[in-house]
């Protein structure tokens, strides 16, 4: 080979090598930088629930004493929602854990860009404002447990919701139904079904809540933040790849008899009053595939942008909820 060429090649080798070594040291820089903003997001919303000062924190600390003064039977689960209000929530945990597998390296990624995507979706999620507009679920939650006496917050009332989206009423807790922070789909014959977690069990033993099955509710689900704004924001790896089994379940069992619908084939309608960086997810949570965790498959199930948040806003104070 003529010394010509071996020195263009030698070259043309050095370039690739240092390219590689650029962009190697450039993804390390990025991801430490993104655990820096990470870090210092979860302080400051730990700093606010420790201080109290989310809106929605306390309206679930109001309503909770309020409807307990009324229905006692229902002290245990109330006690548990409470939880919502500090670093003891589910969803505030998960928030932190993940961090943690991102920070010591537990949990493997395919490349630092995904590492970097999932840094910033914790950062999103642990932002106060979007933070507190997903508490409403909570408050919505118990809301709905007193009948129409206290009203909802950043949603409709039950009644318009179901209507703007011909959805079907599944019962006291429905806005937790498919969250994976307060239980999973278990799989049977019939299909998959809705099993709350242990502490979450009064949902069904007191208010005598029918079994949920995936099928069912992919069709008739009504509006919540975390389904219809905050998805993205609020689950981890392991639980969207979860939730595409179930789905993928779903499909295969019933997509002949054209039974089959998508619980994110159209966004949900019911929002109001949220922040501007919850209105900014609410016009994107949907148009993009639902990425599945660590693996190369992919959420088989396209989204559509087309759902749209409804202009109506909730009654003010604590009644007229109905």
């Amino acid at each position: 080979m003529p010394s010509f060429v071996r020195f263009i090649l030698g070259i043309t080798m050095l370039a690739a090598l240092l390219g590689v070594s650029g962009c190697g040291s450039s993804g390390s820089a990025q991801v430490e930088g993104e655990l820096l903003l990470t870090e210092n997001r979860l302080r400051q919303l730990e700093s606010a629930l420790n201080a109290g000062s989310l809106r929605n924190a306390t309206l679930i600390k109001q309503y909770a004493d309020i409807l307990q003064d009324r229905r006692p039977e229902l002290a245990p689960l109330l006690r548990q929602l409470r939880k919502e209000t500090g670093v003891e929530s589910p969803i505030y945990k998960s928030l932190n854990e993940r961090f943690q597998r991102v920070r010591d390296g537990s949990e493997t990624f395919e490349n630092w860009t995904d590492k970097v995507a999932e840094l910033q979706s914790i950062q999103s999620g642990a932002e106060t404002s979007v933070y507190n507009d997903a508490l409403s679920d909570t408050v919505n939650v118990i809301a709905d447990m007193s009948d129409g006496e206290l009203a909802r917050v950043n949603a409709v009332s039950q009644e318009q919701e179901q209507k703007l989206n011909n959805s079907k009423s599944y019962g006291a807790g429905s806005q937790y139904v498919g969250n994976p922070h307060y239980g999973h789909w278990s799989h049977g014959s019939g299909g998959s079904f809705w099993a709350w977690y242990g502490q979450y069990a009064f949902f069904s033993s007191m208010f005598g809540s029918n079994r949920y099955y995936y099928n069912d509710w992919s069709r008739g689900r009504g509006y919540s933040y975390y389904h219809d704004v905050g998805r993205n924001s609020y689950t981890s790896r392991s639980q969207r790849s979860a939730m595409a089994d179930v789905d993928r379940r779903a499909q295969k069992q019933f997509r002949s008899s054209g039974r089959y619908q998508s619980p994110y084939s159209k966004q949900r309608s019911g929002a109001s009053g949220l922040s501007a960086r919850s209105t900014a997810q609410s016009k994107s949570v949907f148009k993009s595939k639902y990425a599945s965790s660590g693996s190369s498959s992919r959420y088989s199930s396209s989204y559509s942008s087309g759902g749209r948040n409804s202009s109506g806003r909730t009654s003010r104070g604590v009644s007229r909820g109905k």
